[in-house]
């Protein structure tokens, strides 16, 4: 049985890994699940024991590149020192993904958006795993005495505020295709007013 199911992960793995290249090169409309099946050397009735649709298979490569960001960001959040170096890495890497999102082919960034009723649902869940992600790095700031004494509803609305601020630091990605080399200041200035404030001392 244990045998079964790791057999089953590794094929799962090889479908969304290979249609991952077949959809960045193509998009989607022009990749097929025989163009699929025919990459991996697998017969197409076999991908619809594991996903019934090619919407499926979109579905898992897309939570693959967010659960891949989220390792991504743990891991930058273990080097860093401070809560408020936390807040900058953890925007730097969000940015980071994104840069590599604008590599895309024409095809698939337009059909991203075409799939409405697929994409509201992920940016839901990856909205709300962001945001529960920077309440954790807040309260770890208030409780070491970094940040001054917040209440938690107020926690979870600057959170919120703050990945909404670094979405929109994404537009300059999105629009010119190319990271500005003033980005990163960007970050830091942002993370600087957000903790600090804009108030005189």
């Amino acid at each position: 049985m244990a045998e079964t199911l790791q057999r089953d992960e590794i094929i799962v793995r090889e479908i969304v890994d290979t249609a991952r290249v077949l959809f960045k090169k193509s998009g989607f409309k022009k990749t097929t699940m025989g163009d699929i099946a025919r990459s991996l050397g697998k017969a197409k009735s076999s991908l619809y024991y594991y996903y019934p649709s090619k919407e499926d298979i979109f579905e898992a490569v897309i939570y693959a590149e967010m659960d891949e960001l989220l390792d991504e960001i743990q891991q930058s959040l273990r080097e860093a020192s401070t809560s408020k170096e936390k807040l900058k890495a953890y925007c730097r890497c969000r940015l980071e993904k994104l840069s590599q999102l604008c590599n895309l082919s024409d095809a698939l960034k337009s059909e991203i958006a075409e799939l409405h009723c697929v994409m509201v649902e992920m940016k839901s869940k990856f909205d709300t795993t962001h945001v529960e992600l920077v309440k954790e790095i807040l309260a770890e700031g208030v409780s070491n005495g970094e940040f001054k004494k917040i209440n938690e509803d107020n926690i979870e609305l600057i959170a919120y505020l703050m990945v909404s601020s670094f979405r929109g630091l994404a537009v300059p990605l999105m629009v010119g295709q190319n990271r500005s080399p003033q980005l990163d200041l960007q970050i830091d200035s942002i993370v600087d007013i957000m903790v600090e404030g804009i108030g005189k001392r």
